[in-house]
């Protein structure tokens, strides 16, 4: 089924990501529209830098680098993330995502502690877990057709394609993107870094950890 509403920055990104992520020399993602192969970590990132970035510009939310004395030994810095004004569009993937996640506590209200409720807890891949919020996005909006394959003794098979004839007319939301990011970092340099920090350490701090057992 077709959409008529506007990709979000961040499905921009996942469509377009060997526009924004590195290109993958072993492994990586492999990107539906295009079939190219990026770096997961740098989509995974970039995807939600420019989530919150868009919730952003739209006045949708506001970013606010800031920071705290842990235990009174090191400093914690973070973005705090707070509801502006309610969107008057639907929303979906990331964007969704975080907007669903937001509590309205100035203290659980920030990138880091939002990316782990996205997450439901430590997982093997958290990369690859918010890569998969912002392809069932697309997904939802008709961008990505989806097929079931149920097969017997073994899990379910799930077939994914692009519908390029509705991506196509979206490529120069590339440029547009890149420009709103730049135009964040430009205007605000400390709080652009701080996002992205806040987005690489947060993502990474949800890799699932060995339970070691010591009898």
């Amino acid at each position: 089924m077709g959409t008529e509403a506007r990709p979000s920055a961040s499905d921009i990104v996942y469509l377009f990501g060997d526009r924004f992520a590195r290109k993958a020399r072993v492994g990586g993602a492999k990107l539906l529209y295009g079939g190219n192969k990026v770096k997961l970590s740098d989509l995974a990132n970039i995807l939600m830098v420019a989530a919150f970035a868009d919730l952003a510009s739209r006045g949708y939310v506001g970013l606010e680098a800031v920071k705290e004395k842990k235990l009174g030994l090191f400093t914690s810095r973070d973005v705090q993330v707070s509801r502006l004004s309610a969107p008057g569009e639907a929303l979906y993937g990331l964007d969704a995502a975080i907007w669903d996640k937001l509590s309205d506590d100035p203290k659980e209200d920030r990138v880091r502690p939002i990316i782990s409720r996205i997450l439901g807890g430590e997982q093997m891949n958290p990369w690859s877990d918010i890569a998969d919020v912002a392809k069932s996005g697309l997904a939802e909006q008709g961008y990505f057709n989806v097929e079931k394959e149920e097969l017997r003794l073994r899990p379910d098979k799930y077939h994914w394609s692009a519908n390029e004839e509705l991506i196509l007319p979206h490529e120069g939301g590339v440029d547009e993107v890149k420009a709103m990011l730049s135009s964040l970092e430009s205007r605000e340099p400390a709080l652009y870094k701080q996002v992205q920090d806040s987005v690489k350490k947060g993502i990474q701090a949800m890799v699932e950890q060995p339970d070691y057992d010591d009898d």
